[in-house]
């Protein structure tokens, strides 16, 4: 009778452990499930925050490029950075670092501009030979 118990419970053990398997499986996706929808969760306030500074940035340059000039990104003279307003001398975007540049051009035989704020030279004739 012992002997019938005992292989009785060894019997049952397999669709147990069967279940058990199938059911930690299932924790392990419902936990996965739920990692990712917090994951998305994050990357969506991430962009919207992106993209809140973008549109500030973008309202930044607008409100500095508001300074009563018709701008003429295009036609830029032989000297100055392209992008750059040959009228007023601010380029399209704001630069990269402390210095917003207020391009002037320089005096020579040879086409440069220069920062009148950081002094910062530009001379499209250098720049053309380190692209080469």
């Amino acid at each position: 009778m012992i002997k019938q118990y005992f292989f009785i419970a060894m019997l049952s053990m397999i669709p147990a452990g069967i279940i058990l398997y199938f059911l930690i499986h299932l924790a392990k996706g419902l936990l996965g499930m739920v990692s990712d929808r917090t994951l998305h969760k994050e990357l969506d306030e991430l962009a919207a925050h992106g993209e809140s500074r973008r549109q500030a940035r973008e309202a930044s340059n607008q409100k500095r490029l508001d300074n009563g000039c018709q701008h003429d990104f295009d036609g830029a003279l032989g000297g100055f950075p392209p992008g750059v307003c040959h009228k007023c001398g601010l380029a399209s975007t704001k630069p990269n670092g402390a210095c917003d540049h207020v391009w002037r051009a320089g005096e020579g035989g040879s086409p440069h501009s220069a920062c009148e704020k950081c002094g910062r030279q530009y001379n499209p004739a250098k720049e053309r030979r380190a692209l080469a």
